[in-house]
């Protein structure tokens, strides 16, 4: 599981970092590790759990899943942060910023929910925000899923070639201009419990640039024929997304809609432009 988020981690960092060491290269990679320790701590800030008074708190992974940027928005950049129950991915969050002025940058939170039963979220120990579970109907055989394999390196592959079978776009509505998002082939997050092939899965990302719009989570789920391969997608953005298998539309967000297992919370907090 921490080969595959370094895996992806080595990808963003060629995106952030410039290859040459003189003092100003120095100067941005101190800056870009002072605002990666203050994301983590903003993650940190946050208590997740199940609806039940008496249920544990979701566990943090601690390291981020991506850290990314967005080249239309060149001074916008993030991390991306995972939450779970028994190795499971129950919810994910991109926590970022973005310039006001030349001094300051605001800072905004983007969360999604793949938790079965409500979710609820705290910060800084004050209600943040009440997920209602993943309907049903959310979840979706891959078409033409084959058998999950027995193996824990057969079933990665498996699920990187089924993450290859479907395309994503962004835009096309309200005058926008239709853009295709990139598939990062490396699973952000490989579930912790992947030893036991009826709790395999792994989340994947459709990104512009670095910069996570479509969230795509495939995991092994019992059925009438044995493990078959489902998925869920997330909207993960502001704009129209269309997710498509095979040239077959599968699931579309069209903007203004309610997407009550999304939240996206702009003015969390106002930082210096350079941190100190």
């Amino acid at each position: 599981m921490i080969g595959f988020r370094r895996v992806c981690w080595s990808v963003v960092w060629v995106a952030l970092i410039p290859l040459s060491v003189d003092a100003d290269d120095a100067l941005e990679k101190e800056q870009i590790d002072k605002w990666s320790a203050y994301y983590l701590q903003q993650a940190k800030s946050y208590e997740l759990r199940l609806t039940d008074p008496d249920d544990e708190s979701l566990a943090l992974v601690p390291t981020p899943v991506l850290r990314w940027q967005n080249p239309l928005r060149s001074t916008t950049h993030g991390e991306c942060f995972v939450w779970t129950r028994d190795g499971r991915v129950l919810a994910i969050a991109s926590i970022f910023s973005y310039p006001v002025d030349n001094n300051q940058r605001r800072v905004a939170h983007a969360f999604n929910s793949f938790a079965l039963t409500p979710l609820v979220a705290e910060l800084n120990q004050q209600p943040f925000w009440n997920a209602p579970p993943v309907a049903n109907e959310e979840w979706q055989m891959v078409p033409n899923s084959p058998t999950v394999a027995s193996s824990p390196t057969r079933r990665l592959s498996q699920m990187r070639s089924l993450a290859r079978q479907f395309t994503s776009e962004l835009g096309g509505t309200d005058g926008e201009e239709k853009r295709m998002l990139r598939l990062m082939t490396a699973p952000l997050y490989r579930y912790s419990s992947h030893d036991d092939v009826e709790k395999d899965g792994a989340l994947f990302a459709f990104v512009m640039g670095t910069d996570p719009e479509v969230i795509l989570l495939l995991e092994s789920r019992k059925t009438d024929s044995g493990l078959k391969w489902f998925f869920l997608a997330g909207r993960h953005s502001y704009t129209t997304l269309v997710l498509q298998h095979q040239d077959r539309e599968v699931w579309r967000y069209t903007r203004g809609e309610h997407s009550p297992r999304y939240l996206s919370q702009h003015g969390i907090d106002l930082q210096p432009a350079v941190l100190e």
